[in-house]
């Protein structure tokens, strides 16, 4: 019974996650033009942030690439590719740099946040920067096989979260269409 209760230590890939009927709609309803991506950093510095979310002592690394401003990027590029707006020879490019990547647990609760700095540049020339963060809480289990795999889906989740919001900006949207 006492090893029901111990943490389960687990080192997975997150799950790349597919475009959302909502930033289709969005985007759509935006008339969103065709775009490029640009690179996505990871603004931790001397000591990444991005590489690995860790709970309980569980790791989870990100789908593809080396980290999470990678999968940023790559969820940016889901939703684009859905919604017929990827272009990478587009005059318009979107580049993001990570600011925050952390998913926590008590316990009895958990926490997980996102946040990063979405760039435009048009014809090379910067027209828009603006910081974009998204959060969410959750009752975690106390049993770490439930409560581990729980976390993980909720940070999980941020990206697309994040992505729909940076497409919701009006500000945003502007920087896309201005001429």
């Amino acid at each position: 019974m006492l090893l029901g209760l111990l943490p389960a230590c687990m080192h997975t890939r997150v799950d790349e996650t597919p475009p959302s009927i909502e930033t289709l709609k969005l985007m759509r309803a935006a008339d969103i033009p065709p775009v490029a991506l640009g690179p996505f950093t990871d603004a931790g510095g001397k000591r990444p942030l991005a590489r690995t979310v860790v709970i309980r002592g569980s790791t989870m690394k990100p789908p593809k690439g080396s980290n999470f401003a990678e999968f940023l990027k790559l969820s940016f590029e889901s939703e684009l590719k859905a919604a017929g707006k990827l272009d990478p020879a587009a005059g318009i490019v979107v580049t993001g740099r990570l600011t925050e990547s952390r998913a926590s647990e008590n316990l009895s609760k958990g926490g997980a946040a996102l946040a990063a700095e979405i760039s435009v540049q048009r014809n090379g020339v910067p027209v828009f920067t603006r910081p974009y963060r998204i959060d969410t809480l959750w009752k975690s289990e106390f049993i770490g096989a439930l409560a581990i795999p729980e976390a993980f889906r909720q940070y999980n989740t941020l990206y697309p979260l994040l992505v729909r919001q940076v497409f919701a900006d009006p500000d945003f949207q502007k920087a896309l269409k201005q001429p």
